[in-house]
Parts: structure tokens; C-alpha cells; sequence
């Protein structure tokens, strides 16, 4: 934790998640929790599909800039 004038600020980064069947919220590239060396690439609002036909938590790695996403 760091202090700065009174203010406590958090040095946490928060984790953005999605679960299989839900829309995706951030375009990027998205791992399996659990699943070292496994990284996708899905698009805000497309559906969070399964992982080795079983419903899986996918993890934010990098979100993409608008410049990253080609039409």
C-alpha cells in the first residue's frame, strides 16, 4: 500500500472475469484460469464459449485498443 497526503491507494490490480455462456465485456485476449499458455482473442459482447468442452472462467490478459480490432 502507499500513502500519499492522508490517502490510502490500493497497489491491487483488479481482475476482470467471464464465465462460459456469458458476454464477453472487454475485447482482448483472454486465458482459462488455470490454463498456463492458452490465450484467445474475443470481441466485447460475443459469447464466452467453453474450454475443452467444459464451462470455464476466463481471465482478462490484455485488453485491445479500437486500433487492435480490424474489421
Amino acid at each position: 500500500m502507499l500513502r500519499a497526503i492522508g490517502h490510502v491507494i490500493s497497489t491491487r490490480v483488479r481482475t476482470v472475469t467471464a464465465t462460459t455462456g456469458t458476454h464477453c465485456p472487454v475485447s482482448g485476449e483472454w486465458a482459462p484460469v488455470g490454463a498456463h499458455g492458452t490465450v484467445c482473442r474475443f470481441l466485447e459482447g460475443s459469447m464466452m464459449p467453453a474450454f475443452r468442452n467444459r464451462a470455464a472462467e476466463w481471465e482478462l490478459i490484455e485488453g485491445l485498443q479500437r486500433r487492435d480490432v480490424h474489421s
